[in-house]
């Protein structure tokens, strides 16, 4: 249990305009199999706490000592940081949060865990694998001078593959699969299911895929979609990136403070960044500054709404934080995406398609990238497909697109109604923070589109 005492002990010391504190204690286990072989098994277990006080300029400390003696030293250290650093302007008032949210989650010895790997391992012998398992639980108390005071209890599973399939040429797929939860999920996976039709894909791709047509609409499924709303919405409407604070480290952003309210995208587009979704890999009901999480809505109905704020950047561009303050151990919070995803439309996949005369469908991605003012991206489809006068055909070997962000959001006409999600590792920062996200949404469909 988190000594709470400790985090009061750190407040009552504190002599600068605003202070918060961050105590964690997480274990967790992780398991790594190589073509059948145990390659790693493994528990780890860290705890610390890491103070941020801000006092005309901000100052931070970690330790992974947990007494008194350290947080004084702690206190002393970030506010006399904070008086020799100066440059921030203020913070936004926000209610107070008193809260407990502790997520309920149960894991098995390692054993079981072992012989979870080796089954879906058994599957696919004949080819190269790789698959990585990991769960964890993480205790948190967050305070601050305001009178926040948070505690949470959050269970986090997580299983990713990687299948290599050699028949003359080499084609690859990989997978993710994580839950805010616990080993229930393993359930719900269907890890065995993609598994198995991993392998039979990437076989007929090898033998039967055929060269897609230079031209004609795409409909994108979730898994790609998931991928655009992070990389070309949520990245850049991260308010720190749009003041230039993030040039040097995760890059910039096409978007100025005076996009809000303006035209984007078609008006079938909306795209959605929300914590509170239950058991998706990137939930959370309060952020790292005790602010209580909802649904951000960044572009509604093809209007930019809103962007992704901490207290400081909300501060700066006179609104109120949105809850997008979030922290990785031993980190000071910077301003992240939670669940980013195109919101549901009118269109089953059935109605997407069939009005598709020659196109692709895209179900994976095999590789992507994006520059750092996220506007010029490209996607090369793994799992993808022919589209002729309205019904699926044959196997597309690796169909691309490259656009620029603009014109992407301009192109789609329609959106499907069924939610995927996906989870996913987002990484920013310097020193970098790696953090539970999920990506996805919908089917899109794009007209009129160059293939490559």
């Amino acid at each position: 249990m988190i000594d709470e005492d400790l985090a009061v002990y750190a407040l009552q010391l504190s002599t600068a305009r605003y202070m918060e504190i961050r105590i964690e204690k997480t274990g967790g286990e992780e398991v790594v199999f190589v073509n059948g072989m145990l390659k790693e098994s493994g528990f780890y277990e860290t705890s610390g706490f890491s103070l941020r006080v801000i006092d005309g300029g901000s100052g931070f400390y970690f330790s992974n000592i947990l007494t008194r003696e350290e947080i004084r030293r702690g206190v002393e250290r970030a506010e006399r940081m904070a008086r020799l650093h100066r440059g921030i302007t203020g913070m936004s008032e926000e209610k107070a949060h008193q809260a407990r949210d502790e997520i309920t989650g149960n894991f098995p010895e390692i054993d079981e865990k072992i012989a979870f790997i080796k089954n879906l391992d058994s599957q696919v012998t004949a080819h190269q694998r790789v698959f990585s398992y990991a769960d964890e639980m993480t205790e948190k108390l967050y305070m601050n001078t305001d009178g926040a005071a948070i505690h949470t209890s959050m269970p986090k599973i997580y299983l990713h593959y990687l299948l290599t399939v050699s028949d003359g040429k080499v084609e690859q797929m990989h997978r993710e699969f994580g839950n805010t939860g616990g080993w229930e999920f393993t359930e719900k996976w269907r890890a065995d299911e993609y598994l198995r039709h991993d392998a039979s894909f990437l076989h007929d791709l090898i033998r039967k895929g055929e060269k897609p047509p230079s031209r004609g609409d795409i409909v994108l499924a979730p898994f790609i979609t998931g991928l655009i709303a992070h990389e070309s919405c949520g990245h850049p409407f991260e308010a720190d990136r749009i003041l230039g604070r993030e040039a040097a480290q995760a890059g910039k952003s096409y978007a100025t403070e005076s996009l809000i309210g303006e035209q984007l995208a078609a008006e079938c587009v909306t795209v959605v960044d929300n914590p509170a979704l239950p058991n998706t890999y990137g939930y959370y009901r309060y952020d790292d500054e005790g602010v209580k999480a909802r649904e951000r809505v960044l572009i509604k109905n093809g209007i930019v709404n809103e962007f992704l704020h901490n207290r400081e950047t909300a501060y700066e561009m006179h609104c109120n934080s949105n809850a997008s303050a979030r922290a990785t151990y031993g980190k000071e919070p910077i301003v992240r995406m939670a669940n980013t995803y195109f919101a549901p439309g009118d269109h089953s996949l059935e109605e997407l398609i069939e009005d598709v005369k020659e196109g692709v469908y895209m179900v994976t991605f095999m590789e992507w990238n994006i520059d750092d003012r996220r506007v010029n991206q490209k996607y090369v489809g793994e799992e993808a497909y022919l589209i002729k006068n309205g019904e699926i055909g044959g196997i597309a070997t690796h169909p691309a697109i490259e656009i620029s962000t603009f014109d992407f959001y301009r192109k789609v006409d329609a959106a499907g109604k069924e939610l995927s999600f996906y989870p996913a590792t987002c990484g920013k920062g310097d020193p970098m923070q790696g953090i539970e996200v999920s990506t996805g949404g919908v089917d899109l469909r794009l007209r009129d589109m160059v293939i490559r």
